[in-house]
């Protein structure tokens, strides 16, 4: 059994005999000067790795020029100093081209390998050490790590031959778990296709496979039974809305959530010690929407536009990207939310989309969003039929989850071990 030191850095404990402490400074030149380029490559850095930006299509922040960025050489490595919570975001370049400026760019020094140094930085991330030396507004908001607090920021040194095997030993470890995840993940989302066929076949269709059938004069619809009629949201509701376009004064010990469309989870509303709140006095100064236990609350933009859940009463005031349909108590709320997670749906979303950066549903697309309609007592017996179709399902998909989430954690415990010599190789 190899001979340990204690680090003296809090969150790498004890390390071979033989490593070295050093900075970042000591083993990567940060670069810095402008490129100067009339027709560059333009890079980006992704959790997936850093990749060529199409800069034609003017999707993303499009800088006036890119004469100020930085140029980046095949293997530096490049870190994003502003987004410390969510994630590791480190990546080595494969290609060259240039970056913004807003990215610290790193060029390894002789003796430091930077695909060692690669999984060093990945691990700051998921160990938050890096989290706890930034700064900023607050910490969902670009809590920043600066330039001189991360070239001041401690390094391990192995030997320049420990370096390679740790390399290459990780990279065949975590190929080959990466691998599972993959097959995993595929199967995950087979189930979901599968999920979203059934709830689509059943609200369109039916689950009675002999029965007659129309066509409905909607294209994306489709033939329907010949017993179901169309109808409009409009017709089925009491009041359809949006939340609050102002920003009220928060209050972090209220009683109130200010929600909007992130916290429209599946069924139920998803909170968080992140989600902003306010109290009693400020939540009564604004006009309250008409919510009951036949409300249903939708994302209204961004990437997951058209999410759905019931209102539970919660105590909250929405935000302007959350949208309620107040459904007449005559209506079935579950067959109305089924109907809006099918293909259908989607479909009549994507269509009626309005915004030209960020997809955006308008409280007109809700108001004359179409169904099709089966009597009282068939819409509950679809929902009887799905309820127990999803349920298994999604037990299913959870399962998968888990063996997917268990593989990540344990990849990144054998980084840990591995890149500070707890475990040789």
């Amino acid at each position: 059994m190899r001979e340990m030191k204690d680090s003296k850095v809090k969150w790498l404990g004890e390390i071979p005999l033989e490593w070295k402490v050093e900075r970042v400074k000591h083993g990567f030149v940060r670069k810095k000067t402008e490129a100067h380029q009339d027709n560059p490559i333009v890079l980006s850095l992704a959790r997936t790795g850093v990749r060529e930006r199409d800069i034609s299509n003017n999707e993303g922040q499009i800088a006036e020029s890119y004469y100020n960025y930085n140029p980046v050489d095949v293997d530096d490595l490049l870190i994003n100093p502003m987004d410390l919570y969510s994630g590791a975001n480190c990546s080595i370049s494969k290609i060259s081209g240039v970056i913004s400026p807003a990215y610290v760019n790193l060029r390894y020094r002789e003796g430091y390998n930077p695909q060692y140094y690669d999984y060093y930085f990945k691990l700051q991330y998921w160990l938050m050490a890096f989290f706890a030396h930034g700064k900023g507004v607050s910490y969902e908001n670009r809590w920043t790590l600066n330039a001189e607090t991360l070239m001041n920021y401690p390094i391990i040194v192995p030997t320049q031959c420990e370096q390679r095997k740790i390399v290459d030993y990780l990279d065949a470890k975590c190929s080959k778990i990466d691998e599972i995840i993959e097959k995993q993940q595929a199967i995950i989302e087979k189930l979901k296709e599968y999920k979203l066929s059934i709830i689509t076949e059943a609200v369109t269709k039916g689950i009675n496979p002999n029965v007659e059938i129309k066509d409905s004069g909607i294209e994306w619809i489709g033939y329907i039974p010949k017993c179901w009629n169309i109808s409009r949201f409009k017709y089925l509701s009491s009041e359809i809305g949006d939340g609050l376009h102002s920003t009220p004064v928060y209050d972090s010990e209220g009683d109130y959530y200010f929600m909007n469309g992130q916290n429209i989870g599946n069924e139920k509303l998803v909170f968080s010690d992140k989600t902003d709140r306010l109290n009693e006095l400020e939540y009564m100064k604004y006009k309250k929407p008409l919510l009951s236990e036949n409300t249903i609350f939708i994302t209204l933009n961004g990437a997951t536009y058209g999410k759905s859940s019931f209102y539970n009463g919660e105590k909250v005031l929405l935000g302007k990207s959350a949208g309620y349909i107040t459904l007449k108590s005559s209506e079935n709320k579950r067959y109305i939310r089924y109907y809006l997670q099918s293909r259908t749906a989607k479909i009549f979303m994507e269509l009626s989309l309005c915004g030209s950066t960020i997809a955006n549903l308008s409280l007109k697309t809700l108001n004359e969003f179409i169904i099709p309609l089966p009597s009282e007592d068939e819409q509950r017996r679809i929902v009887d039929f799905l309820d127990v179709r999803c349920k298994l399902i999604d037990h299913n998909i959870d399962e998968k989850g888990k063996i997917v989430e268990k593989l990540q954690e344990y990849k990144k415990s054998l980084i840990y071990e591995v890149v500070t010599g707890k475990k040789e190789v």
